[in-house]
């Protein structure tokens, strides 16, 4: 039994180790874009209850998923997570992909949404330079 403690112990040891010296050497984006991120996912989400409510679920879907985007690259850029950098890439792929297709629509609230999707996607992208 202590055989195998020590063994976990070390192992988690080399692994605190291991990421330590990781963390040192991955890029983290700059936090400009947790706000904007922050602010798209209240629109999106907004906008999937919308779309909901009149029946236009592959929108909602579209909205939910860039919703949790959006919320995942606030906390990894917020807490400066080793993949930050590839959370926020995906973020301003999926708001443009929602900014596309809430564009389609003629309703205000898909139209904001596309503008909130449209501004986070460029603060991901600024944050990466």
């Amino acid at each position: 039994m202590s055989r195998i403690l020590l063994a976990l112990f070390a192992f988690g040891l080399a692994a605190t180790l291991s990421s330590t010296s990781l963390a040192e050497e991955v890029k983290i984006p700059k936090d400009t874009c947790v706000k904007p991120c922050a602010e798209c996912a209240n629109e999106c989400a907004a906008c999937m209850k919308h779309c909901r409510d009149n029946k236009m679920e592959d929108v909602a879907r579209e909205c939910e998923i860039c919703h949790h985007a959006c919320l995942a690259c606030t906390l990894a850029v917020g807490s400066k997570n080793p993949q930050a950098w590839q959370i926020c890439e995906t973020c301003e792929k999926v708001c443009n992909q929602c900014a596309a297709t809430c564009d389609k629509g003629s309703n205000p609230q898909m139209k904001k949404c596309a503008e909130a999707c449209r501004t986070c996607a460029k603060a991901c992208a600024d944050a990466r330079k």
